[in-house]
């Protein structure tokens, strides 16, 4: 049962927003593994009319393309493909109501968001603090939905 109903229509936003995010972080990590056929898939859609009369987005799209092909790393698509489907699995998880899904929900959006965090630092990326703040309030919000229907759990405890 939710806090309150403000409070569990954010819940389910921000669960279906991680969830859409996850699926295409696994599609992702699966087209990086196949980078001929992303760099074809891309020239394709430039190559087509509509965008060929926008030469701006055409050109971006060719290059992405060239650096899909040239930069295609394994790591990135692991990266992306275990971040994306362990999210899934969790979101799946607190959709059926096991206690399980929120705990690890929590400590993945964790972990993940500080590395994140700590890459856009590093990287002076500010879109990447803005996304950091949303993991961090999804978060708070798991642990807000957690106690409302679990109750305070001695490994999950804040003053």
């Amino acid at each position: 049962m939710a806090v309150n109903k403000t409070t569990d229509l954010f819940f389910r936003i921000g669960l279906i927003t991680k969830g859409v995010d996850s699926l295409l972080e696994v599609i992702g990590g699966l087209l990086l593994t196949m980078p001929t056929r992303l760099s074809r898939a891309i020239l394709v859609l430039s190559q087509h009319e509509l965008y060929r009369h926008h030469e701006v987005l055409s050109g971006r799209l060719d290059k992405l393309a060239e650096t899909v092909l040239v930069h295609a790393h394994l790591i990135s698509a692991l990266y992306l493909f275990v971040h994306g489907l362990s999210k899934v699995i969790l979101i799946g998880a607190i959709f059926k109501g096991k206690r399980w899904g929120y705990t690890g929900l929590m400590g993945v959006l964790s972990l993940f968001t500080a590395i994140e965090v700590c890459r856009g630092i590093a990287a002076h990326e500010a879109i990447t603090g803005v996304l950091g703040l949303f993991d961090g309030f999804v978060i708070y919000l798991i642990l807000k939905e957690y106690r409302a229907k679990f109750g305070p759990s001695e490994g999950i405890q804040t003053h």
